[in-house]
C-alpha cells in the first residue's frame, strides 16, 4: 500500500508523530510518503537516515498535485492543517488522530474544553470527512480521570494513549478488521483557539473583576499550616492553594 502521512511534532515527551513513522518503516509494508509541517528536527532527522521521502516545503502545492487513489491511506499524525473535502476524497480510505473522546470537544485545546465543560476525557482515532473532527470512527477510549484534574495532566495522559492506541490498532484497522462505527451522540459544537485566548488574561486591577480579585486575595489571605481558603464544587469541599509566579510576559497577545 502507498500512505501519505501528514504530521508535526508534539510539546511532550511522547514523540507521536515520530513514533507512528518508526512503527509503519520498521513494519516494513507500505510506501510511505511523510508531509512534515513544522520541520520537527527528530522526525527529519529520521526520515533523512532511513531514506524515507517526505515533503517539507511548498506543501500546497504538493497537495494540488496528488491524484485521486494514488494513495491507499492518508493518515493525518498530529497534523495541524485543517484538509479540505476534495483534497481529502483523493484517499481511498483516511484517518485522524484526535485527543477528546469525540464526539465531544470537537477542534482546538480538548484538554482545555473538557475541563471548563466537564465533558468526558478521552481519545479518539477517527474517519476525516468535510467537518472538523468529524465522520465515523474507528476506535475511541475513554478515560476515569477524578476531579480535581489540570488540563496540563489531561494532555499528558491523552499525547501518551493516543500514541499507544494508534500502534496497538492500526494493523486491524489497516486489515479491515475494526469497522467504522457511527456516533450515536451528535455535536455540532467545534471549539476554537480563539476561546482559550480570551480566558487566558485576568486584569484583576480592572473594577469589573472586582470579585475575582477577593478570590485570589482570600487564597492569598487565608493560606497557613493550619488554614486554607476552601470552595464547594460538585457537591465536595476543597481547600484552595495559590502559586503565583511572576511572568515576563503575556503568553496570548
Amino acid at each position: 500500500m502507498k500512505i501519505l502521512i501528514i504530521c508535526a511534532g508534539d510539546r511532550s515527551n511522547n514523540k507521536i508523530a515520530l513514533s507512528c513513522i518508526k512503527f509503519l518503516y520498521h513494519k516494513n509494508l507500505d510506501h510511505l510518503t511523510v508531509c512534515l509541517l513544522d520541520k520537527n528536527k527528530d522526525i527529519l532527522n529520521f526520515l533523512k537516515k532511513k531514506k524515507i521521502n517526505y515533503i517539507t516545503k511548498n506543501i500546497e502545492r504538493f497537495f494540488k498535485r496528488i491524484k485521486k487513489n494514488e494513495f491507499d491511506w492518508l493518515l493525518n499524525i498530529w497534523g495541524y492543517k485543517i484538509l479540505k473535502k476534495d483534497f481529502i476524497k483523493k484517499f481511498k480510505k483516511n484517518l485522524n488522530l484526535h485527543p477528546s473522546f469525540l464526539p465531544y470537544n470537537r477542534g482546538r485545546d480538548p484538554y482545555y474544553f473538557s475541563i471548563i465543560n466537564n465533558t468526558p476525557i478521552g481519545i479518539c482515532i477517527h474517519e476525516m470527512n468535510d467537518t472538523i473532527d468529524g465522520g465515523k470512527y474507528y476506535i475511541r477510549k475513554k478515560f476515569d480521570l477524578k476531579f480535581p484534574i489540570t488540563a496540563g495532566e489531561v494532555f499528558e495522559k491523552c499525547l501518551k494513549e493516543i500514541k499507544y492506541l494508534f500502534l496497538n490498532n492500526w494493523m486491524k484497522i489497516r486489515n479491515n478488521r475494526i469497522n467504522l462505527k457511527s456516533f450515536k451522540k451528535k455535536i455540532k459544537k467545534i471549539n476554537k483557539r480563539k476561546e482559550l485566548v480570551e480566558q487566558n488574561f485576568l486584569n484583576l486591577d480592572d473594577i469589573k473583576n472586582y470579585k475575582n480579585k477577593i478570590f485570589v486575595l482570600n487564597c492569598l489571605a487565608q493560606d497557613f499550616k493550619f488554614l486554607k481558603h476552601q470552595i464547594k464544587i460538585h457537591g465536595k469541599i476543597y481547600n484552595v492553594q495559590l502559586k503565583l509566579q511572576l511572568a515576563k510576559k503575556k503568553i496570548w497577545k
